[in-house]
């Protein structure tokens, strides 16, 4: 009797746990199935992760290399550069000392063209602060301005401009430095730097403070004014001073002309 009970009471047990464990058993090769393939898969992406860092590393060391070489090209072109630089320096040097030796040369020999009135004493001297515009001898060709040639009745300074007609007009297009005679008599003084001149421009010599070259009227065209004249600035003929006096000062500008 006891054993038909307790047989109906473990019969139900033992039929659960059969089906617990026939239901168990697929679930954990799945499960393990599973973590195997999760695993491969980690395998892989560390596979993949070693791969990058070697890759990393190689163009770490291209990078570096390429860096290396783009310096040393810089470095080299630098290098070039500041030799070029030096090259083109010692060649303008000697280049301009030839033609300092030459403009010399031409100078003391008296053989540079020569546009400006007679470099004689004359009857009129010692006016203050002018600005003489020499409208009797325009430049006759184009050509290369070197210096500037007086009668000097005493030591002086002056500097020289450039005046190009435009329409009825002249304008001011270039300046000397102050050039400085040291003595009386003729003397020929070298600008700093030669300029370039058109035919039919006009010269001006505008003096701060006494004018130390003496003039003449009645036998050229030169007019003045007391102010300065500025690069640039325009100049009305007809303003000027002195057009019935027609006056004739002993200077004028040297240079090569075509």
């Amino acid at each position: 009797m006891k054993s038909a009970v307790i047989a109906r009471r473990v019969s139900p047990l033992i039929l659960t746990l059969s089906l617990t464990a026939c239901l168990t058993q697929p679930n954990v090769k799945a499960l393990r199935d599973e973590n195997n393939q999760l695993q491969r898969q980690l395998d892989q992406a560390s596979d993949e992760i070693t791969d990058m860092r070697v890759r990393e590393e190689q163009l770490r060391a291209e990078l570096e290399e390429r860096n290396r070489v783009i310096d040393v090209l810089s470095t080299e072109k630098s290098s070039r550069a500041q030799e070029s630089s030096q090259l083109r320096g010692l060649v303008r040097d000697f280049v301009q000392s030839q033609i300092d030796s030459y403009r010399d040369f031409l100078l003391q020999s008296d053989l540079l063209d020569y546009v400006g009135g007679e470099l004689v004493s004359r009857a009129h001297r010692g006016e203050e602060s002018r600005t003489l515009v020499d409208l009797a001898n325009p430049i006759p060709r184009s050509g290369t301005l070197t210096g500037v040639a007086g009668y000097f009745e005493s030591p002086g300074q002056l500097v020289v401009k450039v005046l190009r007609p435009v329409d009825d007009s002249l304008v001011v297009v270039w300046e000397s430095l102050p050039v400085e005679a040291e003595q009386s008599g003729v003397v020929r003084l070298s600008f700093p730097v030669s300029v370039g001149v058109d035919e039919g421009d006009i010269i001006a010599y505008q003096f701060d403070g006494v004018v130390p070259v003496s003039f003449d009227r009645g036998t050229g065209d030169t007019r003045f004014q007391r102010e300065g004249l500025t690069l640039g600035s325009l100049v009305e003929p007809e303003e000027l001073a002195g057009a019935d006096e027609r006056r004739a000062y002993s200077i004028g500008v040297l240079g090569l002309l075509n």
